[in-house]
């Protein structure tokens, strides 16, 4: 596979389409030569930081992008601190990492409870416009981190997954060689927080390309947002979790978007009714569902989902085939290949798996095996192979439970839930675990109580009588994480 460079094909572009728009923020456009003017205003003071890591807060604003280019561009390593996020997380993220200097646009670093030892710059008075720092090649080194994403950590501690520039070009070299059909006329979506990793491709790949980014900010009616977008600016491109479609489902009579090329889900299981409900939205659109954890860059399986005959396992959408150079198995419980169709854990191997946790060696030991001479991450996601090579999603390792010594896959019960309304609704189910070490089954509905007993007469027909919920909440709203993915942790708060 030919070598790929991303940021050195991000300069191309610039170079080719400088009067092309890049980003539209807030119905404010921005061409590729005044966002690289700004960059070009932030990377010597960036060069000059005897540091390795810069960080940036997390703003839906130009200065935010246009500093993670700068650190890029600079052969250094950024690191995102979220506004939203508890100051003793933030501040655990910086001890960790040993940055020194944090760059922000509106939102000082202070604000975000920093300690006065951590020099905040605001990148709007770093403007040196006239000098261009981009003359001749930009030569990196490839074993050097791009960026450190920092997920939650069982322990409350988060976790630092350290992606370098050597993974971020093999996702990319993989990415474009799913063969996307898209230009320097497309508009793509950004609808990601800075802090999740879905964030750098629907940021990056779009600059190799020419094409303009439409972003996003926090905002608690981020569906509504991304609806009006996608019909008012005519989106060609667009990637978002299941749960913000959910979200849309209402809306789908009168949504129609046409110039649509791509549904990309992402970032959770999708859920098949829901998508073959949205086709009549998108008649011209291909849907692909693409999976991956972080520690393996962003994306490493793709499935091309038909119009009929979609592959799922309890409504889930399988994850297709992985990307060129990644190596995947399903393994058993001792590290053992599993027969076709049968369920194991998945494990990745390739150039886009990190090599391992930041400062965590022990961590990082926990999810790594070797298999056949080859180093594997260990992913937690149980998966099945069919006949014809397909991944099957079948749920997390941690969404199996036992109740009453008979294992249980609370995505069979949520699956059975959905199939009960006419139309979709988020259901989630949340094992509690009891002293005795039993456990009980809390479900979760998006909907109106008076239809309690019917729904639970309608599961005591089609469950076992150990997989029926102990107790049913029902929802007007479910908490989303900052990766717009329903937050179970905030859900075991209510029970």
């Amino acid at each position: 596979m030919k070598e790929m460079d991303m940021i050195k094909d991000i300069v191309r572009v610039y170079r080719n389409y400088p009067d092309h728009v890049a980003f539209v923020i807030d119905d404010t456009s921005y061409t590729y030569q005044e966002v690289f003017a700004r960059v070009q205003g932030i990377m010597p003071f960036v060069q000059d930081c005897p540091e390795d890591i810069i960080g940036i807060i997390a703003e839906d604003c130009i200065e935010t992008y246009a500093s993670i280019l700068a650190v890029l561009l600079s052969g250094k390593t950024y690191v995102i601190l979220h506004p939203n996020y508890p100051d003793s997380r933030n501040r655990t993220i910086v001890e960790s990492t040993g940055m020194k200097r944090v760059l922000y646009g509106h939102a000082s670093g202070t604000q975000q409870g920093l300690s006065n030892e951590i020099k905040c710059i605001s990148t709007l008075e770093l403007r040196d416009e006239n000098i261009d720092h981009l003359t001749g090649e930009q030569t990196q080194d490839t074993n050097k981190n791009a960026y450190i994403i920092f997920t939650s950590g069982s322990t409350g501690v988060p976790k630092g997954v350290p992606i370098s520039r050597k993974n971020l070009n093999a996702f990319y070299a993989a990415y474009h060689q799913l063969g996307w059909q898209l230009g320097p006329t497309d508009r793509m979506l950004q609808m990601f927080e800075l802090t999740f990793d879905v964030s750098v491709v629907s940021t990056l790949y779009p600059l190799t390309l020419g094409a303009s980014i439409y972003t996003v900010g926090t905002n608690k009616l981020k569906y509504m947002r991304v609806y009006e977008l996608m019909e008012d600016e005519e989106l060609t491109f667009v990637a978002m979790p299941p749960s913000l479609l959910q979200f849309l489902s209402p809306y789908f009579d009168e949504i129609h978007v046409p110039k649509l090329k791509y549904l990309i889900v992402t970032a959770e299981a999708a859920n098949a009714d829901l998508l073959q409900r949205f086709r009549a939205c998108a008649p011209n659109a291909e849907f692909v569902n693409l999976y991956g954890p972080t520690e393996a860059t962003i994306y490493c399986t793709a499935y091309r989902i038909p119009p009929e005959g979609c592959k799922q396992h309890n409504g889930m959408i399988a994850i297709g085939h992985p990307f060129t150079g990644i190596d995947t198995m399903i393994m058993d419980e001792k590290g053992i290949p599993v027969q076709t169709g049968e369920q194991g854990e998945l494990w990745v191997s390739g150039k886009q798996v990190m090599r391992g946790y930041w400062q965590d060696e022990e961590k990082s030991r926990q999810v790594f095996a070797q298999f056949n001479g080859k180093e594997y991450y260990k992913t937690g996601d149980l998966c099945s192979i069919d006949p014809d090579g397909d991944i099957i999603y079948r749920g997390r390792k941690d969404y199996q439970v036992k109740v009453q010594g008979f294992r249980v896959e609370l995505s069979e019960i949520e699956y059975r839930t959905k199939k009960f309304f006419p139309n979709e609704t988020n259901a989630v189910v949340v094992p509690k675990k009891e002293d005795d070490g039993g456990c009980q089954l809390h479900l979760f509905v998006g909907t109106t109580p008076h239809e309690r007993e019917t729904l639970l007469h309608y599961l005591k027909e089609h469950l076992p009588v150990y997989m029926l919920p102990t107790e049913v909440h029902f929802l007007e709203e479910f908490p989303l994480n900052t990766s717009g993915k329903i937050d179970r942790k905030a859900l075991t708060t209510l029970i």
